[in-house]
């Protein structure tokens, strides 16, 4: 079972949640098997000939990450998910061009269309939706897409068996709910807690020529 929870609130990385969920407070099983692959197309096996499809993935999208306009639709057709704790972070950030005022073109096409540029035609700041842009979009629900650099903290892991309710709730807790206190923090050292970063607002894809994120 896939389970995705949202926020950057959790002080634990990816070792410290898998402590958690299986030592300390014995919230479930997780299934670190790395023959087997979870995809948003199904779940793999990893085999000596190649690969195999085994089931469909049964997945729970927390309500936090419901509310930021984030659905099973988000995540692209190849995803993969992995096969255990996985603590994913997307950056994204808008890029702009420099137009002619109320045109799409930018300065240099006007030019090299042997155009003159003039006093009082202006030049406007417009967003750039480039293929890239709008496939990125297109992951989210008409208008929900941040217009501004962004990022986007998820974390998942998948268990063997669904959670009981209050399992699952005490997870929603530690992951997304700030001032959560952990049980038996003494169980736990160094290495599993992640060091704040501060975000400097660029964004982490590459675009290639033909524009994609």
């Amino acid at each position: 079972m896939l389970y995705i929870f949202g926020g950057a609130q959790c002080l634990l990385n990816a070792g410290g949640l898998q402590r958690a969920v299986q030592d300390v407070e014995k919230l479930g099983k997780l299934k670190p098997n790395k023959a087997v692959q979870y995809r948003k197309e199904g779940i793999f096996l990893r085999t000596n000939h190649g690969e195999e499809w085994v089931d469909d993935l049964d997945y729970w999208i927390s309500d936090r990450v419901l509310a930021m306009g984030i659905g099973w639709d988000w995540f692209k057709p190849t995803w993969t998910f992995g096969n255990h704790v996985t603590a994913h972070k997307t950056f994204a950030s808008p890029e702009y061009r420099t137009v002619i005022h109320g045109t799409n073109m930018t300065l240099d096409e006007f030019l090299k269309r042997g155009k003159v540029y003039g006093p009082g035609m202006g030049l406007s700041l417009q967003h750039w939706r480039h293929e890239g842009w709008i496939e990125y979009e297109n992951r989210w629900p008409p208008g929900r897409c941040p217009q501004t650099s962004h990022i986007i903290n998820l974390t998942w892991l998948i268990t063997e068996d669904v959670l009981a309710e209050w399992d699952y709730q005490r997870l929603v807790d530690i992951i997304e709910v700030p001032g959560t206190e952990l049980r038996n923090p003494e169980a736990y050292t160094e290495e599993h807690f992640s060091p704040r970063r501060v975000w400097d607002g660029k964004a982490s894809f590459g675009r290639t020529g033909n524009g994609r994120l």
